[in-house]
């Protein structure tokens, strides 16, 4: 077959527990001191890397736009909107999810990995706790908070760090770039945006946490459930990307 069984039983895993968690949410089930211990672990230590990120993606859109729009075309009026389009429709919420699948995903993955392995997980129904309530709802909660957060720190480093060169390689005002930005982008546009990054988010919680749960063994068996979250996360991620923008930005 081209899809292995093994495939599918971990992505319907990854599917109930999705529900599972969603039940324990509808329910108001939440430990909220965990929840905003996972925002705080999931958002604070992302914020430099995911800052980086966005100013180097703004800085490599903008020196191949700046340059071949203005000698090709004498178009660099609308550099700007085209940098804006190309970060907020796509690149800030998928590169932004996938930094956090490395960082945060494989943490996660890791740190359920090893709880797993040495029967922690047990001793939790041993005293009558529901993992999925205790592990995966809170890191749900966060990712889905913390991700359209970053991901708007990146869309607007990206922006600004594009704007900043575009006046160095062209000499575009700041005025002119701000006023393209505002003409090409929309409020949907940003809508959507701040949609993909929750969804991706919820799924890097989901994966990370299922691949954690699904560990059996020792160091070895966690190191290849690490590498198996950040593969999973990141075709889910651009399965979904396409979905989303067929849906709301397609023809």
């Amino acid at each position: 077959m081209f899809i292995r069984r093994d495939v599918i039983e971990d992505l319907g895993e990854s599917g109930f527990n999705f529900v599972k968690a969603i039940k324990y949410i509808s329910k108001g089930k939440l430990n909220i001191t965990n929840t905003c211990e996972q925002i705080n672990k999931t958002g604070i230590g992302s914020i430099f890397i995911v800052s980086i990120t966005g100013i180097f993606v703004g800085l490599a859109m903008s020196t191949r736009l700046a340059t071949e729009l203005t000698k090709r075309f004498g178009a660099q009026n609308i550099v700007g909107g085209i940098v804006a389009i190309g970060v907020i429709r796509e690149l800030a919420p998928v590169i932004t999810s996938i930094v956090l699948a490395a960082r945060v995903g494989t943490a996660i993955s890791a740190e359920i990995g090893s709880m797993k392995a040495s029967e922690q997980i047990d001793a939790l129904s041993v005293l009558v706790i529901n993992h999925i309530q205790y592990l995966l709802v809170p890191r749900l909660i966060a990712t889905a908070i913390v991700t359209p957060l970053l991901t708007v720190l990146s869309a607007f480093l990206s922006i600004i760090a594009g704007m900043w060169l575009t006046k160095i390689l062209v000499h575009l005002s700041y005025t002119e770039f701000l006023t393209s930005v505002r003409l090409f982008i929309s409020s949907n546009d940003v809508y959507v945006m701040v949609l993909k990054s929750m969804i991706y988010g919820i799924i890097v919680a989901i994966i990370s946490t299922s691949t954690g749960l699904q560990v059996q063994g020792g160091a070895e068996a966690v190191g290849a459930a690490t590498t198996k979250t950040v593969v999973w996360s990141m075709i889910l991620i651009f399965i979904f990307n396409y979905i989303i923008t067929a849906i709301f930005l397609g023809v």
